[in-house]
């Protein structure tokens, strides 16, 4: 019986050092995953899509009625952007970026305006120029689009 305890003894601590050994090669082809899915996922993020609601809603004149009252246009405009680092540079030169928008805006006519061409004309152009600004203050252009989500005129 001595010799039957000693290899159960011997068994049973085989069999702690198999699932010992199964234990680190599974816990490393693990964090190897991990790190797999962690290069995935940067890869993924730096493609990712946002909008950027530019916010408070823009209100501006932009010219003259016949009866020598202001048109006014009120519109919400939303930004496209495919990184964190272009969201996160839009929303610090927020500030520029809607004193863009505002000039833009203005110095419009009502053809331009009250057409859907001349709207789409519009938001080109201040894609053109919110990627100037960016171009300009970061070095990288940033915006990939503009949106109108709201468009509405008053003259």
């Amino acid at each position: 019986m001595c010799k039957l305890g000693v290899v159960v003894k011997i068994i049973i601590a085989l069999r702690g050092f198999v699932l010992f050994i199964g234990a680190l090669l599974s816990a490393s082809t693990a964090s190897g995953a991990e790190e797999e899915a962690a290069e995935g996922e940067e890869a993924v993020e730096t493609e990712e899509i946002r909008y950027i609601e530019l916010r408070p809603t823009f209100v501006t004149n932009f010219g003259f009625s016949t009866d020598g009252r202001l048109k006014f246009l009120k519109a919400d405009v939303s930004a496209r952007v495919n990184t964190r680092d272009a969201a996160s540079a839009v929303k610090y030169h927020l500030p520029a970026v809607r004193h863009t928008l505002v000039h833009l805006f203005s110095r419009q006519d009502e053809s331009t305006v009250a057409t859907s061409e001349g709207r789409e004309a519009m938001r080109v152009e201040a894609i053109a120029e919110l990627r100037a600004l960016l171009e300009a203050e970061e070095g990288e252009p940033f915006v990939e689009d503009v949106l109108f989500t709201n468009f509405i005129l008053q003259r």
